[in-house]
């Protein structure tokens, strides 16, 4: 099922078959193919909990400022699409790839080779942000 209420790569990973769910590195995070479950991130307004109420195989972990996470069957993904109170559905992400990324970003990946032996070893770093302007404490 599609929903404009979920993320592109939400319905791509619910439109995929279990063997691209497993080839992907992407497309499986969230999804417990034992169980037939998803993890998801919501956000919401109102009570999220009548999800719970109505359908108790639908797990409601209530976070701050309205987002929540559900754990909930696939074959209740309906339910989640249809509540009144979601606005937006995401999937989890894999960590490591922003990680990568950073790091790309940064340009210290040609830094990180043995050529130059440096490990950051003895490095103190503080960055202080009192929302007018930004300190960088460094020392070694």
């Amino acid at each position: 099922m599609e929903s404009e209420k979920f993320e592109n790569l939400l319905n791509l990973a619910l439109d995929a078959t279990e063997r691209e769910r497993e080839k992907s590195l992407n497309l499986g995070v969230g999804y417990e193919p034992e169980e037939k479950r998803w993890e998801l991130i919501v956000k919401y307004s109102g009570d999220i909990m009548r999800l719970s109420r109505e359908n108790p195989q639908i797990r409601v972990d209530e976070l701050s400022n309205e987002y929540a996470i559900l754990n909930v069957p696939e074959s209740a993904m309906d339910e989640v699409a249809d509540a009144v109170e979601v606005e937006f559905v995401e999937k989890p992400k894999r960590l490591y790839f922003a990680v990568r990324e950073g790091i790309q970003a940064s340009c210290i990946t040609p830094l990180q080779s043995a050529r130059y032996n440096l490990t950051g070893k003895g490095v103190i770093v503080a960055v202080l942000d009192s929302g007018e302007r930004v300190i960088i404490l460094s020392s070694q």
